[in-house]
């Protein structure tokens, strides 16, 4: 499992262009599907890039970026699996946390993803809202009131 972790590392810093200070990785897998996503810290910046974002930057081959994000999903749906070749419980979602220094945490969520009625979308809104501290789009009345819709279903359930 050490070596598949290292692996993913080396693949989230192979995709990202330019010196980086803290990465943020969102994933979620089973049978069927798998969606991954991540916000890193550029060295010269103080605002998170969304990892779909990289393809946009001056100087960077779309192809190589798509074929890195790809692999990237690979190699956590070979996570995923490892997992059931060592009769362990899959995973439905993991955050990672990765600094430039290499230090690593990984969470994985066993909670059913779609119970709470929440969608992969606002999933993504409210992971980015716990774990960046921002709404994807603050202007979008609709982000705001799924946010308050979030708050209120986790303070129930406390």
């Amino acid at each position: 499992m050490e070596a598949l972790y290292q692996e993913i590392a080396n693949q989230v810093n192979n995709v990202i262009p330019e010196d980086w200070s803290r990465l943020l990785l969102y994933s979620e897998m089973d049978q069927y599907r798998g969606a991954t996503f991540f916000y890193y810290y550029p060295v010269e910046g103080k605002d998170p890039i969304y990892s779909l974002d990289i393809e946009d930057m001056e100087h960077i081959d779309m192809d190589e970026v798509q074929n890195g994000l790809s692999n990237l999903n690979g190699l956590l749906r070979d996570l995923w699996f490892l997992f059931i070749d060592n009769k362990q419980e899959p995973w439905k979602s993991l955050n990672l946390s990765l600094d430039s220094e290499g230090k690593f945490n990984i969470q994985y969520s066993y909670d059913d993803l779609e119970k709470d009625g929440y969608d992969y979308i606002e999933r993504a809104k409210i992971w980015k809202y716990e774990k960046l501290g921002i709404l994807a789009n603050i202007k979008d009345v609709s982000d705001c009131k799924l946010i308050e819709k979030y708050k209120k279903d986790a303070s129930k359930k406390k």
